[in-house]
Parts: structure tokens; C-alpha cells; sequence
């Protein structure tokens, strides 16, 4: 059975499917000619619609600024807990180790 891609014009019901004005979706050849005549739907072009290209992004080589200021302050962090003896984790974070550390200097 021969299918038609329509674009509906009017919000209507097919089937079980609510569709809203610009939508597009697939008929059999009959219930397109209706749709169309009753002005719910037109008829779209057979041809798939090409997308934009997107641009793709350009690979980091290098960390963003942010990035390295928390990994600096996450490893002095970790140094400063370690001399003070405390059991660190490697899923703590900033946080988390400068709570540990401020419990640990009481």
C-alpha cells in the first residue's frame, strides 16, 4: 500500500495520535486525499528534509582555566588532609575535604 507524507494544516485526531499544525507523518494514498480535501492537511514533499549542518566542535587540548584551578586546589587540599592525617576518600571534593580538614584542626 502506497504511503503519502502529509504536513497537517489544522490540529486533528488520526487515529490515536493528536496532531498539532505542522506536524508531519505518513497516510495511506486514500485517507491523504481526504485529509486534504478537508483542508486538515497537505501534501509534503517526497523528498526527505535535509537537516543544517552543525558545526562541530573543536577538540580541547588543554583544560579549561576553571578546571585546573580545581584540580590544583582538590590536590593541595588532599595534601593538607594527608598531613594531617586524615583517611581521604578520591570522590570527596573541595567541599567535603575542607570540611574534613576544619574537623580536623578542632
Amino acid at each position: 500500500m502506497k504511503m503519502r507524507k502529509l504536513i497537517t494544516t489544522k490540529p486533528h485526531k488520526y487515529g490515536t495520535r493528536h496532531l498539532t499544525a505542522g506536524e508531519e507523518y505518513e497516510v495511506p494514498h486514500r485517507h491523504a486525499v481526504a485529509l486534504v480535501a478537508s483542508r486538515k492537511a497537505q501534501f509534503a514533499d517526497d523528498k526527505p528534509v535535509r537537516r543544517a549542518a552543525q558545526p562541530l566542535a573543536a577538540p580541547q587540548a588543554e583544560p579549561e582555566p576553571e578546571a585546573a584551578t580545581t584540580e590544583a586546589a582538590i590536590d593541595s587540599l588532599r595534601l593538607q588532609a594527608t598531613q594531617l592525617g586524615i583517611d581521604i576518600d578520591g570522590r570527596w571534593g573541595v567541599a567535603r575535604l575542607q570540611h574534613e580538614i576544619a574537623q580536623a584542626k578542632r
